[in-house]
């Protein structure tokens, strides 16, 4: 192949590594969307925000990451064990 052919190779294969770059940006969005739960309404939300993040704030220094960390997964799990004892509860 000649320089010509060459630098138009790649231009091509920049321009394609782009438009997958951009592809993977949509499709991971698409997914966060239906995995991720429904945002609460604006005024309760960033209240709620709000206070999680001055609560973080004041427990990292007093209780460490590492024990903060053990304490936000253990309410992780008994969240997620409340909410699929609350789905089977309910009729459909």
């Amino acid at each position: 192949m000649n320089r010509e052919g060459l630098a138009r190779r790649k231009s091509l294969l920049v321009a394609q590594s782009h438009l997958h770059r951009l592809q993977t940006a949509m499709a991971w969005y698409e997914v966060k969307d239906i995995v991720a739960p429904p945002r609460p309404a604006p005024e309760r939300g960033d209240r709620a925000r709000s206070i999680a993040a001055t609560l973080i704030g004041v427990a990292v220094p007093v209780l460490g990451f590492a024990r903060l960390g053990r304490i936000m997964r253990m309410l992780t799990i008994g969240t997620m064990v409340m909410r699929i004892v609350r789905g089977l509860r309910r009729p459909y």
